[in-house]
């Protein structure tokens, strides 16, 4: 038996779909053909790992129905039945590449689709930040006035947007410092207010009213025109609100609904 009709029989052996007579000739051939033994071995991995794979996926029904009515894919029963890979490609051939390029798309693609995770939302996220400065998780640059803070973060943002900034010299707090964080690739300046035990940290960021979590009570102020969300996370509470293009998020662990009437109280719509 030649290499050219050995290897178009390998599929069949790995199917077990070759006669007895065929089955005794390729695998005479593959004892003394070491070329057509590896291609051999490499169908009967790629069969076993399409089964592992397929045992551990289950598609999206609406997935599922789509591709199992496309004709192009599955003819009907009015195709005679060959190969498994016949079975699940169209009716023209593939070069070996462009059959493992297919292969690896149906298995890989259904693969992502469930194991990927949704990144958690940047509001959200700017509660865990809270967390961790509290914690001393993350290291707070201190600066000696709002002004020098408001500068240095503004440049390192290269001057796209600017700090929300909030008077509570009469709460007795005052701005220590601040820190420029990354969130789901977006920039977000923070700045942190301390004084009579309490903690307010203002996260800024460009960003829209989606920005915040679904678990968001909404309150809409019609003197000022504007939304504001309230949610709390891990014994913390914060409030989001917009003016332009500029989400603004103020997390403390002061009560959730002094919270809500101070950043309605200190905004000033634009």
């Amino acid at each position: 038996m030649k290499c050219e009709d050995a290897q178009e029989l390998i599929t069949a052996l790995v199917d077990k779909q070759v006669s007895d007579q065929e089955r005794s000739s390729i695998e005479s051939h593959l004892k003394d053909c070491q070329r057509c033994r590896f291609i051999y071995e490499q169908e009967q991995a790629l069969k076993r790992e399409i089964g592992a794979a397929g045992a551990r996926l289950h598609a999206p029904a609406g997935l599922r129905s789509k591709i199992l009515s496309d004709r192009r894919i599955f003819p009907g029963p009015e195709r005679s039945s060959g190969s498994w890979t016949e079975r699940i490609l169209p009716a023209w051939s593939f070069p070996r590449p462009a059959l493992a390029l297919a292969l690896a798309v149906v298995l890989i693609l259904p693969m992502l689709y469930f194991m990927r995770t949704p990144s958690e939302p940047i509001s959200l996220a700017a509660v865990e930040i809270q967390r961790k400065i509290i914690g001393g998780e993350i290291s707070v640059r201190k600066m000696s006035n709002l002004d020098e803070l408001r500068k240095w973060q503004i440049r390192a943002v290269n001057g796209e947007f600017t700090p929300m900034e909030y008077d509570l010299s009469s709460m007795n707090m005052l701005p220590v410092g601040g820190v420029v964080q990354e969130v789901n690739g977006r920039k977000t300046l923070v700045t942190v207010y301390t004084g009579n035990g309490l903690t307010i940290t203002c996260f800024t960021f460009l960003g829209t009213e989606e920005d915040a979590p679904k678990i968001a009570s909404v309150f809409f102020d019609p003197e000022k025109k504007m939304n504001f969300y309230s949610f709390s996370k891990d014994g913390l509470n914060a409030v989001l609100h917009r003016e332009g293009s500029i989400i603004c998020i103020l997390v403390s662990n002061m009560p959730g609904d002094e919270l809500l009437a101070l950043v309605r109280a200190k905004v000033q719509p634009s």
